[in-house]
């Protein structure tokens, strides 16, 4: 991540098109918008244009906008995202997803810094930076040719491969605690259960494990009862933490009553004892 960070500030205030990649959910449109308010552009606007929800017959009046009277419903001039971004950042976050006619039409544009409404006649200059993000092989759509190579080396000058979670476990704790808020307090038995996890989903994963955490704890302190981690997340995590059989046994049962709302004849189902046996270990350990 220091080397990412190190990369991004060589080129905060210069006008190059970066491409952030890396898994889905490991924090692109977040690096992305760090480097728009933190360089000389910040003052102006950061337009995000996700290339994967905008419909392609859409595609052209979202990004260049058109002009009264091009088609039925257009009873006053659009103005297109590269119109509203003046001399600020435009953001292609999953341009990968793009079709190669849009593919086609976006390079022509980033070649030549100028666009025309859609309806009209008038060349329109733009002065936003460039940033894209992508999460699929991009190599592999390169290689087909489902992706263009000469779109790729416009918006690929400076790459940044941002690490999964899982490469950069030192983060994970950090990151934890800005999503838990000022102030609170993250256990350890929950400290060795987040430590221990792969998160697949990288950081948004962890962000939407920490606010369930939250709303469904005591909205003080994160609890490894309260994460929706379990299995052998559970079993790692006793291991790291230290943890006797009966802190195990406790938090496991503690993480099985939260997980069914506290339907004692279904937590004593998964837990392969009967209900009576589980109202008595409740009791020993406390758990109301």
């Amino acid at each position: 991540m220091r080397n990412v960070l190190q990369t991004v500030e060589k080129v905060l205030d210069h006008d190059i098109a970066i491409l952030i990649r890396g898994e889905s959910g490991v924090g692109k449109d977040y690096l992305a918008e760090a480097i728009h308010a933190c360089s000389a552009r910040r003052a102006d606007p950061f337009v995000h244009v996700d290339c994967a929800t905008i419909p392609p017959d859409l595609f052209e009046s979202e990004l260049f906008g058109y002009e009264r009277g091009t088609f039925t419903d257009a009873v006053a001039r659009h103005l297109g995202r590269l119109d509203l971004a003046g001399g600020g950042s435009v953001y292609f976050d999953n341009i990968d997803t793009l079709p190669t006619p849009l593919q086609a039409k976006l390079l022509r544009v980033l070649q030549d810094k100028r666009f025309t409404r859609l309806g009209g006649h008038q060349n329109i200059d733009f002065a936003a930076r460039i940033i894209s993000s992508a999460s699929g092989d991009l190599d592999a759509l390169l290689a087909s040719g489902a992706f263009r190579r000469d779109l790729f080396y416009r918006i690929n000058v400076v790459p940044v491969m941002l690490p999964p979670l899982r490469e950069r476990r030192q983060d994970i704790l950090p990151l934890a605690r800005v999503f838990a808020g000022k102030g609170k307090r993250i256990d350890r038995d929950a400290v060795a259960l987040l430590t221990s996890h792969a998160w697949p989903g990288n950081v948004r994963e962890l962000r939407n494990a920490i606010e369930r955490a939250m709303l469904t704890g005591d909205g003080e302190t994160v609890a490894a009862a309260a994460l929706p981690l379990s299995g052998p997340e559970f079993v790692s995590a006793a291991a790291r933490g230290g943890w006797t059989l009966d802190e195990l046994e406790q938090n496991y049962i503690r993480a099985v009553l939260a997980e069914t709302r506290s339907n004692y004849s279904k937590a004593a189902e998964i837990l392969g004892i009967n209900r009576k046996t589980l109202l008595e270990k409740r009791r020993k350990y406390g758990l109301e």
